[in-house]
């Protein structure tokens, strides 16, 4: 196995950022064709975004690297609102990444730790270091002085969010996003891949973004418009990719911006271009 430098963890997390907010069309969301659901920013905001944040996945691969201790877990949280104060001044306020900082973030830092350990070298393997390092991470939660949208989201439906994900070690990047990018990159390109690919993650996760911007109903209405997508053939038919352009239109109209999916898509292409370096 080639050795992985954390240089490498910052150009290959700087490419995955690039190729998801690239991917086109994405329902709802930024991407080359349009700004989406989004009247803040567009396709240039998140290259600025994506800039300003990737060093800080390298710091997280070393930290990582060092060692799994309580106070290196400490220190990656404190540089993770370090680097979304640098997001913040480079989009002059908007939110592009704050989500991919904290999902990436884990996620190198568990890199790290694997590529340290006697631990086999596997994308499964980071997944369930993630999982273990998040530990009871949804506590957070509990806090009386609810002040985030995943806590508001928690106390009025009971949702975890990216927290309970994190808990699952991010592990649909993996059983959905990696497993359904390998087998569509078989007939199709990277990019319409990767649209085929966000088709699932839209079925399968419960959006907190698509919820916020929208409704419980919402994330159902989704659901739903996804499914048909893929059983019509998804990027594979004429007919699934006329479906999907027809629902960037709709989801613009409606104000969704499923941007959890789009932070999947992300870690999915990590994780494909981590195995891409070591294998």
């Amino acid at each position: 196995m080639k050795e992985i430098s954390s240089k490498d963890i910052e150009r290959i997390c700087f490419f995955a950022l690039l190729c998801e907010v690239s991917t086109s069309p994405k329902p709802g969301l930024v991407d080359l064709l349009n700004r989406g659901s989004h009247e803040d920013m567009d396709y240039l905001t998140f290259i600025n975004s994506a800039i300003s944040v990737s060093k800080f996945f390298k710091e997280a691969y070393e930290l990582g690297v060092e060692g799994n201790t309580e106070e290196n877990f400490n220190l990656l949280r404190t540089r993770g609102i370090f680097y979304e104060e640098e997001m913040y001044s480079a989009t002059r306020g908007v939110n592009t990444h704050k989500g991919i900082i904290f999902s990436l973030g884990f996620t190198a830092y568990a890199t790290g730790v694997i590529s340290s350990s006697n631990m086999e070298f596997t994308s499964l393997n980071i997944s369930r270091e993630v999982s273990k390092i998040c530990g009871n991470i949804s506590g957070e939660l509990e806090v009386k002085n609810l002040r985030t949208e995943g806590q508001l989201q928690y106390k009025k439906y009971g949702l975890k969010g990216v927290r309970g994900e994190a808990e699952e070690g991010f592990v649909k990047s993996i059983t959905i996003g990696l497993y359904n990018l390998k087998r569509c990159l078989r007939t199709l390109d990277l990019n319409d891949s990767l649209v085929e690919v966000l088709m699932y993650f839209l079925v399968a996760v419960e959006d907190s973004n698509t919820i916020k911007r929208s409704s419980l109903e919402g994330l159902e209405y989704v659901k739903v418009h996804a499914q048909r997508a893929i059983d019509l053939g998804a990027m594979h038919t004429l007919e699934g990719r006329e479906y999907i352009s027809s629902l960037d239109r709709e989801f613009i109209e409606k104000n969704i911006s499923p941007g959890g999916c789009a932070d999947y898509l992300a870690l999915t292409l990590y994780y494909y271009f981590l195995e891409e370096l070591y294998d």
